[in-house]
């Protein structure tokens, strides 16, 4: 699956527009500088020169009215006594005074080189020597000639400090003009770099639109016309997700309560208590509203389904303290729910406070019109055989429902422990234990592979933590109870998380594998756990890409705001965000909309039977055009047979894992 670019050319050669056209300011200014800095000295250099001919001239007359008398009567002392007088003041290359038949009576010369004048300015400008002639005359008698030329030395000298001070002006001006372009020009491309942001949104699937509108008129019908696209693309996304969510609501939703049905808690029951590698143990509980036929016959339906409306509202409530959970409506006036890793007087309590909320009910609370309710539940201890849940948790409530209104019983509440505590010789304290195995780092690990649908080679490898009691390992479902149990959730993630980083920089780069890490959704609500988590992955740059985080979907619900900053985290980072067991809570489909996922994990209950369930089939088949839609991977979890595998493969699915596709091994070569 190709990711959509928007990019004119690809590799080192890509220039944006705004670069180009930013570069070729940049040179006319620099052109336009140039040629203005040239005209400059150039004038600069005639006025001087003028200058410079002028005074020449008017010191050859001078001098020649001054030379006079010495030159009349032939007194070469004073004669050269004056010569030396005007030429020892003023900047001469040369002055010469002649007799009027030609003869050289004094000279004088001087061929210092210009100093601090740097010889290429001296070879650019290239003045032309200027020279000044006088006759001597008296009484209309020419006595001789008196040739003086200058010495360019300062000229050149005037010249090089006037272009050096106009040079730095120019350098001062060129640079407010270059900063000013480049905010101009910034200002201006704003839009274009903002289209291109919506582009790529639009091609994730997020359908933001861009405001405010540029002033611009050709950049705003552009901006106009893509934000209605936008909103075009969102409408036809959004009725194509609420597609997929009516056929899941319609096989797994009850119509009246908004909870799942009993379809919808089978499924997850079975798939729940049949799971090699996260078996069940917490409890059932069920839940029956007597006299709802008689109270539908006095009051009519509406009201009845009114009543089982706040009914559900109350029990689903009541249940949002125990992750995990699972809620439904079963059948008529039937509720029943799944409360995972929770010990029996924890459950107790929780659905005592779900009997106490339905009985506030107005309808119930007024009394009179022959409603009741009672309760049952059912608790299933490690190494019990689950499937007998159900019939515990009927066989409860019956017996509930023959003592009278408002009336809960556990099923044999003095034959089981406590049925998150395994019952191990070894571990007296399960909380000591389990604190001292973060403390000393001795978690172990098993490795299972995730294949590609496509060619089946391996995409990553999901890490499932281990505990090593006397050479044995102790699978996460015995013990992940009790770790959230004693709140020690965060500080386990924490371990995981070094563990695996510190196992993927131990390998040798062209060995290392991709992996997937489980993190609770109670970390996930920790503001601390997240900084820690994304800091400790930036701070491992080489290995973050490699790193897949699985979180349960029902953290999206419980947590969206902090896992969506957990994702955008993540990605900065270099690493990948996975939703784990989707499908599970009956969510809406909306937040993939927001949130930047590397892949989803279709929950396990839509793939136990899904070759036999075309509900199923047609569930996972739309997911797979929504995801793919959004550049997300899709993928499946626990597939044990082959034609679940086949089947998945021809419906296009990105990725799977499960016992018949790879068992968990302690060895990355050996998985």
């Amino acid at each position: 699956m190709r990711p959509c670019r928007f990019v004119a050319i690809t590799g080192a050669l890509t220039v944006t527009l705004k670069r180009q056209l930013f570069i070729l300011l940049t040179i006319l200014l620099l052109l336009l500088l140039v040629g203005i800095f040239g005209v400059t000295v150039h004038n600069a250099k005639d006025d001087v020169v003028a200058q410079v001919r002028l005074h020449v001239q008017d010191t050859a007359d001078s001098l020649a009215l001054s030379v006079v008398p010495a030159l009349s009567h032939r007194h070469m002392a004073q004669l050269e006594l004056l010569v030396d007088g005007v030429f020892d003041r003023g900047y001469y290359r040369e002055l010469a005074v002649r007799d009027a038949s030609g003869e050289l009576l004094v000279s004088r010369h001087s061929n210092a080189p210009p100093k601090q004048v740097p010889q290429w300015f001296i070879n650019w400008l290239s003045i032309d020597v200027v020279s000044g002639v006088a006759e001597v005359s008296q009484s209309q008698k020419m006595l001789g000639k008196l040739h003086i030329t200058s010495d360019n030395t300062i000229t050149y000298r005037m010249l090089w400090g006037s272009a050096r001070q106009t040079l730095k002006s120019f350098a001062v001006a060129g640079v407010v003009v270059w900063v000013l372009l480049a905010l101009i020009l910034r200002q201006v491309f704003r839009p274009l770099d903002e289209l291109e942001q919506q582009a790529e949104a639009i091609c994730r699937k997020d359908f933001n639109v861009q405001q405010p509108l540029p002033v611009t008129r050709e950049l705003r019908r552009i901006v106009q016309a893509m934000n209605r696209m936008s909103r075009q693309l969102k409408v036809l996304f959004d009725e194509q997700v609420m597609q997929v969510e009516q056929v899941r609501n319609q096989a797994y939703v009850d119509s009246v309560s908004g909870l799942g049905n009993g379809r919808f808690f089978n499924s997850q029951l079975e798939a729940r208590v049949n799971s090699t590698e996260e078996p069940f143990n917490g409890a059932l509980a069920r839940v029956q509203l007597s006299g709802l036929l008689e109270y539908n016959e006095q009051f009519g339906k509406q009201a009845g389904d009114d009543l089982l409306k706040q009914m559900g509202k109350c029990w689903r409530l009541s249940m949002e303290e125990i992750e995990g959970y699972c809620v439904a409506r079963v059948s008529g006036a039937r509720f029943a729910a799944l409360l995972p890793n929770v010990e029996r007087e924890q459950a107790k309590t929780t659905l005592a406070a779900a009997l106490q909320a339905i009985n506030k009910i107005p309808a119930l609370a007024e009394g009179g019109n022959g409603l009741s309710v009672s309760a049952g539940m059912s608790c299933c201890s490690m190494g019990d055989d689950p499937q007998l849940l159900e019939v515990q948790a009927n066989s409860a409530l019956s017996e509930a429902r023959q003592k009278g209104n408002d009336n809960l019983v556990v099923f044999d509440q003095q034959a089981h422990g406590d049925p998150l505590l395994p019952q191990l010789a070894e571990v007296e304290d399960w909380q000591a234990y389990l604190t001292n195995i973060i403390n000393q780092k001795q978690v172990s690990f098993e490795f299972q592979p995730v294949l590609s649908c496509v060619d089946q080679s391996v995409m990553h490898y999901e890490a499932l933590a281990r505990l090593e009691i006397n050479g044995e390992l102790l699978s996460a479902g015995v013990f992940i109870p009790l770790v959230e149990r004693y709140g020690l959730e965060e500080r386990f993630d924490q371990l995981i998380v070094r563990s695996v980083i510190a196992a993927l920089e131990e390998q040798l780069e062209n060995e290392r594998k991709p992996i997937a890490i489980n993190i609770a959704a109670r970390s996930i609500r920790s503001d601390d756990f997240i900084d820690w988590l994304i800091t400790k992955v930036g701070s491992h740059g080489k290995v973050a890409p490699l790193l897949v985080f699985e979180v349960p979907e029902i953290a999206v619900r419980l947590s969206h705001g902090k896992l969506r900053r957990l994702a955008k985290g993540l990605k900065v980072a270099g690493a990948k965000l996975s939703i784990d067991h989707f499908g599970s809570t009956n969510s809406s489909f909306g937040y993939l909309s927001g949130l930047p996922l590397y892949s989803i994990k279709v929950d396990h209950s839509y793939i136990r039977d899904i070759h036999e369930n075309l509900d199923n089939q047609f569930f996972v088949q739309s997911l797979v055009r929504i995801a793919h839609s959004r550049n997300i991977l899709l993928t499946a979890e626990m597939v044990e047979q082959e034609v679940q595998w086949n089947l998945l493969r021809s419906f296009q699915l990105d990725g799977a894992q499960g016992y018949y596709l790879g068992k968990p091994t302690k060895s990355l070569k050996a998985a």
